[in-house]
Protein backbone atom coordinates (compact mmCIF):
# COMPACT_ATOMS: atom_id res chain seq x y z
CA UNK A 1 0.00 0.00 0.00
CA UNK A 2 3.33 2.66 1.09
CA UNK A 3 6.10 2.06 -0.77
CA UNK A 4 8.97 4.23 0.10
CA UNK A 5 12.01 3.59 -2.74
CA UNK A 6 15.08 5.75 -2.63
CA UNK A 7 14.15 8.35 -0.03
CA UNK A 8 16.85 11.14 0.15
CA UNK A 9 15.96 14.78 2.25
CA UNK A 10 18.57 17.23 1.98
CA UNK A 11 19.30 20.45 3.91
CA UNK A 12 21.72 22.36 1.26
CA UNK A 13 24.57 20.18 0.27
CA UNK A 14 23.64 18.29 3.75
CA UNK A 15 22.18 14.69 3.01
CA UNK A 16 20.11 14.02 6.15
CA UNK A 17 18.11 10.80 4.92
CA UNK A 18 19.87 8.45 2.07
CA UNK A 19 18.21 6.29 -0.01
CA UNK A 20 15.66 5.01 2.52
CA UNK A 21 13.31 1.89 1.05
CA UNK A 22 10.61 0.46 2.93
CA UNK A 23 6.97 -0.57 2.11
CA UNK A 24 3.73 -0.95 4.45
CA UNK A 25 0.85 -3.05 3.52
CA UNK A 26 -2.25 -3.06 3.85
CA UNK A 27 -3.78 -3.55 7.52
CA UNK A 28 0.07 -3.55 8.49
CA UNK A 29 1.64 -2.42 11.22
CA UNK A 30 5.55 -1.02 11.04
CA UNK A 31 7.64 0.41 13.51
CA UNK A 32 10.21 2.83 12.38
CA UNK A 33 12.97 3.07 15.37
CA UNK A 34 16.30 4.56 16.35
CA UNK A 35 17.78 7.07 18.41
CA UNK A 36 16.66 10.98 17.68
CA UNK A 37 18.84 12.38 15.13
CA UNK A 38 18.59 9.21 13.27
CA UNK A 39 16.54 10.66 10.32
CA UNK A 40 12.82 8.63 11.67
CA UNK A 41 10.90 12.32 11.88
CA UNK A 42 12.53 13.18 8.61
CA UNK A 43 11.52 10.21 6.55
CA UNK A 44 7.47 10.76 7.96
CA UNK A 45 7.52 14.49 7.27
CA UNK A 46 8.50 14.07 3.52
CA UNK A 47 5.95 11.06 3.57
CA UNK A 48 3.44 13.82 4.60
CA UNK A 49 5.08 17.00 2.31
CA UNK A 50 5.36 18.53 6.06
CA UNK A 51 9.81 19.34 5.62
CA UNK A 52 11.09 22.52 7.23
CA UNK A 53 11.88 25.22 4.92
CA UNK A 54 14.93 25.09 3.19
CA UNK A 55 14.93 20.93 3.53
CA UNK A 56 13.78 19.13 0.29
CA UNK A 57 13.17 15.72 -0.33
CA UNK A 58 13.65 13.33 -3.30
CA UNK A 59 13.28 9.86 -4.02
CA UNK A 60 9.79 7.69 -4.74
CA UNK A 61 7.14 7.19 -2.26
CA UNK A 62 3.67 6.55 -3.60
CA UNK A 63 0.72 5.74 -1.11
CA UNK A 64 -1.79 2.81 -3.52
CA UNK A 65 0.13 4.70 -6.45
CA UNK A 66 -0.38 8.50 -5.68
CA UNK A 67 2.72 10.24 -5.58
CA UNK A 68 3.66 11.60 -2.17
CA UNK A 69 7.28 12.94 -2.86
CA UNK A 70 7.94 16.37 -5.10
CA UNK A 71 3.96 16.85 -5.75
CA UNK A 72 2.60 19.86 -6.00
CA UNK A 73 1.30 21.59 -2.69
CA UNK A 74 -2.39 21.47 -3.81
CA UNK A 75 -2.55 17.80 -4.62
CA UNK A 76 -0.39 17.02 -0.74
CA UNK A 77 -3.28 19.32 0.24
CA UNK A 78 -6.18 16.63 -0.83
CA UNK A 79 -4.32 13.76 0.18
CA UNK A 80 -3.04 14.95 4.25
CA UNK A 81 -5.88 14.05 6.50
CA UNK A 82 -7.78 12.02 4.05
CA UNK A 83 -5.58 9.58 2.61
CA UNK A 84 -2.41 9.74 5.19
CA UNK A 85 -2.73 11.31 8.30
CA UNK A 86 0.05 12.08 10.89
CA UNK A 87 -0.48 12.24 15.02
CA UNK A 88 2.46 14.31 16.55
CA UNK A 89 4.47 14.31 19.80
CA UNK A 90 3.33 17.58 21.36
CA UNK A 91 -0.14 17.70 21.07
CA UNK A 92 -0.48 20.98 22.75
CA UNK A 93 1.82 22.54 19.38
CA UNK A 94 -0.70 21.00 16.85
CA UNK A 95 -3.95 21.77 18.52
CA UNK A 96 -5.27 25.29 18.52
CA UNK A 97 -5.20 26.91 21.56
CA UNK A 98 -8.01 29.36 20.31
CA UNK A 99 -10.62 27.05 19.09
CA UNK A 100 -12.89 24.27 20.44
CA UNK A 101 -12.13 20.54 20.72
CA UNK A 102 -15.26 19.77 18.25
CA UNK A 103 -14.41 22.48 15.96
CA UNK A 104 -10.89 21.39 15.12
CA UNK A 105 -11.97 17.88 14.70
CA UNK A 106 -14.74 18.97 12.87
CA UNK A 107 -12.61 21.13 10.32
CA UNK A 108 -10.77 18.17 9.21
CA UNK A 109 -13.75 16.90 7.68
CA UNK A 110 -15.37 20.37 6.32
CA UNK A 111 -11.26 20.82 4.64
CA UNK A 112 -12.30 17.78 2.39
CA UNK A 113 -16.00 19.06 1.41
CA UNK A 114 -18.24 17.04 4.30
CA UNK A 115 -20.91 19.09 5.19
CA UNK A 116 -20.41 21.01 8.97
CA UNK A 117 -23.80 19.93 10.25
CA UNK A 118 -22.26 15.85 9.12
CA UNK A 119 -18.96 16.88 10.50
CA UNK A 120 -19.79 18.44 14.17
CA UNK A 121 -21.98 15.46 14.46
CA UNK A 122 -19.13 13.04 13.40
CA UNK A 123 -16.49 15.00 15.54
CA UNK A 124 -18.77 13.86 19.02
CA UNK A 125 -18.70 10.38 17.15
CA UNK A 126 -15.05 10.58 16.74
CA UNK A 127 -14.38 11.86 20.11
CA UNK A 128 -16.25 9.01 21.79
CA UNK A 129 -14.29 6.30 19.71
CA UNK A 130 -11.14 6.90 20.74
CA UNK A 131 -12.60 6.45 23.97
CA UNK A 132 -12.67 10.37 26.00
CA UNK A 133 -15.93 10.15 28.79
CA UNK A 134 -18.49 12.68 27.83
CA UNK A 135 -17.54 13.58 24.33
CA UNK A 136 -20.00 15.90 24.20
CA UNK A 137 -18.74 18.13 27.11
CA UNK A 138 -15.44 17.42 25.90
CA UNK A 139 -15.82 18.76 22.56
CA UNK A 140 -16.96 22.20 23.85
CA UNK A 141 -14.23 22.13 25.75
CA UNK A 142 -10.39 23.88 24.82
CA UNK A 143 -7.05 22.14 24.59
CA UNK A 144 -6.05 23.59 27.40
CA UNK A 145 -8.78 22.39 29.83
CA UNK A 146 -7.81 18.84 28.48
CA UNK A 147 -4.91 16.61 30.15
CA UNK A 148 -2.02 15.67 28.12
CA UNK A 149 -3.47 12.02 27.86
CA UNK A 150 -7.08 13.47 26.52
CA UNK A 151 -4.84 15.82 24.10
CA UNK A 152 -3.62 13.13 22.66
CA UNK A 153 -6.88 11.05 22.09
CA UNK A 154 -8.35 14.91 20.26
CA UNK A 155 -5.18 14.65 18.20
CA UNK A 156 -5.69 10.84 17.11
CA UNK A 157 -9.56 11.33 16.80
CA UNK A 158 -8.61 14.38 14.10
CA UNK A 159 -6.42 11.85 12.51
CA UNK A 160 -9.08 9.13 12.08
CA UNK A 161 -11.36 11.77 10.80
CA UNK A 162 -11.15 10.61 6.98
CA UNK A 163 -10.91 7.35 7.83
CA UNK A 164 -7.41 7.41 6.03
CA UNK A 165 -5.39 4.50 4.49
CA UNK A 166 -2.29 5.37 6.60
CA UNK A 167 -1.58 6.75 9.97
CA UNK A 168 1.57 7.82 10.97
CA UNK A 169 2.52 8.14 14.75
CA UNK A 170 5.42 10.44 15.47
CA UNK A 171 6.49 9.10 19.58
CA UNK A 172 3.04 9.54 20.39
CA UNK A 173 3.20 8.29 23.74
CA UNK A 174 6.57 9.69 24.94
CA UNK A 175 5.07 12.66 27.21
CA UNK A 176 2.29 10.36 28.63
CA UNK A 177 2.62 8.40 32.21
CA UNK A 178 2.33 4.51 31.90
CA UNK A 179 -1.24 3.83 32.83
CA UNK A 180 -1.98 6.65 29.82
CA UNK A 181 0.48 4.99 27.50
CA UNK A 182 -0.58 1.76 27.59
CA UNK A 183 -4.17 2.56 27.15
CA UNK A 184 -3.16 5.09 24.17
CA UNK A 185 -1.08 2.03 22.47
CA UNK A 186 -4.51 -0.49 22.86
CA UNK A 187 -6.16 2.52 21.46
CA UNK A 188 -3.87 3.15 18.71
CA UNK A 189 -3.48 -0.75 17.72
CA UNK A 190 -7.33 -0.62 17.40
CA UNK A 191 -8.35 1.64 15.14
CA UNK A 192 -5.35 2.40 13.09
CA UNK A 193 -5.83 1.41 9.38
CA UNK A 194 -2.18 0.58 8.50
CA UNK A 195 0.31 2.23 11.22
CA UNK A 196 3.59 3.71 10.83
CA UNK A 197 4.85 4.65 14.25
CA UNK A 198 8.08 6.28 14.84
CA UNK A 199 9.56 5.55 18.44
CA UNK A 200 12.64 5.17 20.46
CA UNK A 201 11.29 2.82 22.58
CA UNK A 202 11.46 -0.47 22.05
CA UNK A 203 9.00 -2.11 24.18
CA UNK A 204 6.86 0.03 22.92
CA UNK A 205 7.21 -0.81 19.18
CA UNK A 206 6.90 -4.37 20.05
CA UNK A 207 3.76 -4.28 21.47
CA UNK A 208 2.20 -2.48 19.01
CA UNK A 209 3.99 -3.60 15.55
CA UNK A 210 4.44 -6.71 13.22
CA UNK A 211 7.64 -5.72 11.52
CA UNK A 212 10.60 -3.18 12.36
CA UNK A 213 12.82 -0.78 10.44
CA UNK A 214 15.74 0.33 12.53
CA UNK A 215 17.32 3.76 11.07
CA UNK A 216 21.05 4.98 11.88
CA UNK A 217 22.64 8.23 10.43
CA UNK A 218 19.82 9.05 7.87
CA UNK A 219 19.81 5.18 6.87
CA UNK A 220 17.78 1.79 7.63
CA UNK A 221 20.40 -0.63 8.68
CA UNK A 222 18.37 -3.45 9.43
CA UNK A 223 14.85 -4.63 9.13
CA UNK A 224 12.48 -7.36 9.21
CA UNK A 225 9.87 -9.67 11.78
CA UNK A 226 9.70 -7.78 15.03
CA UNK A 227 10.09 -11.01 16.05
CA UNK A 228 13.18 -11.90 14.11
CA UNK A 229 14.74 -8.75 14.72
CA UNK A 230 14.75 -8.41 18.68
CA UNK A 231 15.37 -12.50 18.99
CA UNK A 232 18.42 -12.41 16.36
CA UNK A 233 19.80 -8.56 15.61
CA UNK A 234 22.13 -8.75 13.24
CA UNK A 235 23.37 -5.09 12.78
CA UNK A 236 25.37 -4.21 15.65
CA UNK A 237 23.70 -0.90 16.10
CA UNK A 238 20.58 -2.82 16.72
CA UNK A 239 22.24 -5.27 18.84
CA UNK A 240 23.42 -2.16 20.74
CA UNK A 241 20.01 -0.83 21.25
CA UNK A 242 18.23 -4.06 22.26
CA UNK A 243 21.34 -4.66 25.01
CA UNK A 244 20.25 -0.86 26.15
CA UNK A 245 16.72 -1.50 26.43
CA UNK A 246 17.21 -4.70 28.58
CA UNK A 247 16.63 -5.27 32.12
CA UNK A 248 19.65 -6.16 33.95
CA UNK A 249 20.61 -7.56 37.87
CA UNK A 250 20.34 -4.70 40.66
CA UNK A 251 23.94 -3.74 41.17
CA UNK A 252 24.89 -4.59 37.18
CA UNK A 253 26.15 -2.08 35.09
CA UNK A 254 23.15 -0.82 32.08
CA UNK A 255 25.26 -1.86 28.42
CA UNK A 256 25.39 1.46 26.38
CA UNK A 257 26.35 2.65 23.26
CA UNK A 258 29.39 4.16 23.37
CA UNK A 259 29.60 8.14 22.37
CA UNK A 260 26.34 9.51 20.85
CA UNK A 261 24.62 10.49 17.82
CA UNK A 262 26.48 13.25 15.61
CA UNK A 263 24.83 15.96 14.45
CA UNK A 264 23.88 16.34 10.90
CA UNK A 265 26.21 16.27 8.66
CA UNK A 266 28.69 14.65 10.29
CA UNK A 267 28.13 10.57 10.35
CA UNK A 268 30.97 9.11 9.01
CA UNK A 269 31.59 7.98 5.09
CA UNK A 270 31.07 3.93 5.06
CA UNK A 271 29.01 2.51 7.40
CA UNK A 272 27.52 5.37 9.18
CA UNK A 273 27.83 3.56 12.55
CA UNK A 274 31.62 2.51 12.74
CA UNK A 275 33.05 5.98 14.75
CA UNK A 276 30.70 4.03 17.57
CA UNK A 277 31.16 0.41 16.66
CA UNK A 278 33.44 -1.70 19.11
CA UNK A 279 34.06 -3.90 15.99
CA UNK A 280 34.59 -2.25 13.55
CA UNK A 281 37.52 -2.68 10.92
CA UNK A 282 38.86 -0.73 7.59
CA UNK A 283 36.17 -2.89 5.83
CA UNK A 284 33.79 -0.74 7.44
CA UNK A 285 35.45 2.31 5.47
CA UNK A 286 33.49 0.86 2.90
CA UNK A 287 29.72 1.54 2.96
CA UNK A 288 27.78 -1.85 3.22
CA UNK A 289 24.63 -2.94 1.04
CA UNK A 290 21.48 -3.59 2.61
CA UNK A 291 21.25 -7.26 2.02
CA UNK A 292 18.83 -10.52 3.04
CA UNK A 293 15.64 -11.38 2.34
CA UNK A 294 12.77 -10.64 4.60
CA UNK A 295 15.36 -9.99 7.31
CA UNK A 296 17.63 -7.43 5.83
CA UNK A 297 20.61 -5.85 7.52
CA UNK A 298 23.66 -3.42 6.33
CA UNK A 299 26.89 -4.19 8.35
CA UNK A 300 30.22 -6.25 7.43
CA UNK A 301 30.38 -7.98 10.50
CA UNK A 302 27.19 -9.38 11.14
CA UNK A 303 25.77 -10.37 15.23
CA UNK A 304 24.28 -13.65 15.49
Amino acid sequence: MLSVDGLDVHAGPVRLVRDVSFGIGPGERVGLIGESGSGKSLTALSLMGLLPEGVTASGRATLDGDDLVGVPERRLKRLRGREVSMVFQEPMTALNPLMRVGAQVAEVMTLHGRPRAEARERAVHLLGRVRLPRPEQIARAYPHQLSGGQRQRVMLAIALANEPRLLICDEPTTALDVTVQKQMLELIAEVAPALLFITHDLAVVASVCERVVVMYGGRVVESGPIREVFTNPRHRYTEGLLAASRLTPRGTRLPTIKGSVPAAGGFPDGCVFRNRCPHATEACEQEPALTGDGHAFACWHPAG
